[in-house]
C-alpha cells in the first residue's frame, strides 16, 4: 500500500507498480492537486520530467506540495521602505480584541464495541512449524455512528501484542473489510462513496501491524469484518515452548475524517 498526500488530504491505497505521474492523474481531481505542485517520494524531490519513469513500491509515501512565493514579503518590505523614506506617519489604534462564539457538542460521534459473537467464532489451532488458513466471514468490532452524524469516518485496527505474536508466527495475516451492520454488504473503504467489489480489503500483518479504512456512510452502523486469513508458525521447542502468545490482541480506533 502507498500513502499519497496533498495538504491535509491523504489516503493509503494500492498504487504499487504505478508511476508518480499516474498517481498524480488519479488523485488530481479528488485532492485538487494543481499542475505546479511538486512531488516528493519518501521525502526526496522528484523532477517533473522524472515522474513518468518513477515507479511506486509498497510502503512508499508520495507527497505533493506547492512552494510558497516570496513576492508578498518583498512587496511589504518595499512599501515599508517607501513609508519611511517618504516621511509618512499614521496615528491610531493598531490592535483590537474579538471573542469568537463556539458551540461544543458533548457527545460521541461514534461508539466502538467488540462483536462478541464474531470473536467467539474466530478461532483456530496452531501447530509447530505449520501453515494453515484462518476461516473468517465474521465481524469482530461494531462501529455505530451517533444519530444525526453525517461526516466521514476513519477506522484503524492495530495489533496490540505483536511482540508476543512474533514468537509464535513467522507470518500472520488477516483480511479486513468494513460491512453494513445489518446486511453484511461490503462497504467502500477508500472514501470514494460508491460501490465496491467484495474483494476490497486491507491486510493486517506482522509487517503491517496497523491498517485504516475510510467510509463515507454518515450514521449507518458498520462492522469491522474478517474475511479470511492465514498463518505460518515457528517450530515448537518442546523444552521451552514458544514463550509468546498465539492469540492476537486487536485495538480498534475510530476518527472523524
Amino acid at each position: 500500500m502507498v500513502e499519497i498526500r496533498y495538504g491535509e488530504q491523504f489516503e493509503v491505497t494500492d498504487l504499487a507498480g504505478q508511476t508518480v505521474s499516474e498517481a498524480r492523474e488519479q488523485f488530481k481531481a479528488e485532492f485538487g492537486i494543481p499542475d505546479k505542485a511538486k512531488a516528493k517520494l519518501n521525502g526526496s524531490k522528484i523532477k517533473t520530467g522524472a515522474e513518468i519513469d518513477t515507479v511506486l513500491n509498497d510502503d512508499d509515501k508520495l507527497t505533493f506540495a506547492v512552494s510558497r512565493s516570496r513576492v508578498p514579503y518583498l512587496v511589504g518590505a518595499l512599501l515599508l521602505a517607501l513609508a519611511i523614506t517618504g516621511g509618512v506617519f499614521a496615528f491610531g489604534f493598531i490592535n483590537s480584541v474579538a471573542t469568537l462564539s463556539v458551540t461544543t457538542i458533548n457527545s460521541n460521534f461514534a461508539d466502538v464495541s467488540p462483536n462478541a459473537t464474531g470473536i467467539a467464532a474466530l478461532t483456530w489451532n496452531v501447530f509447530g512449524f505449520y501453515k494453515s488458513s484462518i476461516s473468517g466471514n465474521v465481524s469482530i468490532f461494531n462501529v455505530i455512528p451517533a444519530a444525526g452524524y453525517t461526516g466521514n469516518l476513519q477506522t484503524t485496527v492495530t495489533l496490540g501484542n505483536a511482540d508476543q505474536l512474533v514468537k509464535v508466527y513467522k507470518v500472520l495475516a488477516l483480511q479486513l473489510q468494513m460491512v453494513d451492520f445489518t446486511t453484511n454488504v461490503t462497504l467502500p473503504i477508500y472514501g470514494e462513496g460508491g460501490p465496491t467489489p467484495s474483494s476490497d480489503f486491507v491486510m493486517l500483518t506482522l509487517d503491517n501491524g496497523s491498517v485504516s479504512m475510510f467510509t463515507n456512510y454518515g450514521a449507518s452502523p458498520m462492522c469491522v469484518f474478517v474475511k479470511s486469513g492465514f498463518y505460518i508458525s515457528h517450530a515448537y521447542a518442546s523444552a521451552f515452548g514458544w514463550q509468546g502468545s498465539a492469540s492476537p490482541q486487536l485495538f480498534c480506533e475510530v476518527h472523524q475524517r
